[in-house]
Formats: structure tokens, sequence, C-alpha cells
């Protein structure tokens, strides 16, 4: 079994967290990066984390929340928005930094541009923001896979209320909208969740060979 699938083993929804222990700032550097480092379509990372940790923000978030105390107790908490604008500014800027960092000349990637605003072009509104929120997803898998790796324990929520996570965090002053909130900690010896043998389909049920 590799190291991956014994700490996917390891990993559950945490209900209770250690109130003792902080996640330090050398593994929050490494969560952000293991963030940063996550796939997307056409690599455009429309996404941001806000990485909240000042008690008062939190607290006024739980109510919010539908009660749920993770989002209070927690060490930290990951709020996962989506680009609420991909403009042609957005796609200039990713398409910059390309250049930048491969040592190309802008102009070698006009096809890349014609490519993403044509696959934009082809989608509604609406649909833009849900392939934006699906390119969130897919970072939230990797953060899962990552904290699960450096046994950081988590509790992904999407039982809370957007526009108020945007209003209080004031993400549309900075063309962003709340899709998927993380807290992470450490699990408390009292979690009766802890010892609870994970509940997962059999192979035969979740996949097939054609």
């Amino acid at each position: 079994m590799t190291n991956l699938i014994t700490d996917l083993n390891w990993r559950y929804a945490t209900k209770m967290f250690d109130k003792t222990k902080k996640v330090s700032e050398t593994d929050l550097a490494e969560i952000v990066e293991a963030f940063r480092l996550t796939s997307s379509s056409f690599g455009m990372q429309p996404w941001k984390m806000i990485l909240v940790e000042n008690e008062e923000f939190k607290n006024s978030l739980v109510e919010h929340s539908f009660g749920q105390s993770q989002i209070s107790d927690c060490s930290h908490l990951l709020v996962l928005c989506r680009v609420a604008n991909i403009d042609d500014n957005y796609i200039s800027k990713y398409l910059e930094k390309i250049a930048e960092t491969r040592c190309i000349p802008v102009e070698n990637l006009e096809w890349l541009q014609h490519t993403i605003k044509w696959f934009l072009a082809r989608h509604t509104e609406e649909q833009v923001k849900k392939w934006a929120s699906e390119q969130v997803y897919i970072a939230l898998w990797g953060l899962l896979s990552f904290l699960a790796s450096a046994h950081i324990d988590s509790c992904t929520i999407w039982g809370f209320n957007p526009a108020k996570y945007d209003e209080i965090l004031w993400l549309w002053e900075m063309w962003l909208a709340s899709v998927v909130v993380l807290p992470i900690w450490y699990r408390s010896q009292d979690d009766k969740y802890a010892s609870l043998a994970k509940v997962r389909f059999e192979k035969e049920d979740v996949f097939m060979k054609i």
C-alpha cells in the first residue's frame, strides 16, 4: 500500500480538534504551495484561497454556516474561491505569466489566447461560473491529499451561505466568490468519529474495466 493510500485511510471529516495545537507557519506555507501547484483547465488557475485566522472573523461566520462549530474552533479556515470575472485582462495576465516563466515572446501564445477565448465564448456566464467552481473542486482534492499526507486534519464544508461569506470577507471587492470552506486543525482524542471504520463502496461498485 502506497503512503498516499495509507494517509487517505487515516483521514476523515474531523469534527473536534485539539485546542492546544495550531497549524504551524511552515505547514501553512506548504499548504499554500500545494494549492498553487494544483492542476486546472488551461492551467488558468481561476481561483484563490483566503486563509482566515482572525478569531472575530471566524466567529462571525458560524451563523452563516448553519452553526457548525468547526468554523470557529479550527486552527485556520481556508475559504476557496473562484475568480468572478474571467475577462480579457485576466487572460492577458495569464499569458504574460507563461511568457515570463518560459522566456518566450507573448506573441507566440496567440493560439492559446484564441483557444481560451473561443472556449469561454461558447458558454453562458452561468456556465463559466460553474466551470470556474469545478476548478476549485480540483484544487480542493489536491489540498485534501496534501493535508492527509501531512497528517493535518480537515472537514470539507459546503453547508454555508456564500453570499454572506462574500460580504463579510469583502470577496466581491476582490472579484472573488466563495465556493467551498475547509477548516484545518489537529484532531481531538475525544472525537468519536476518529475511531469509526471508514465507509466506502467496494472496488467492484466504483470501478470497471472496458
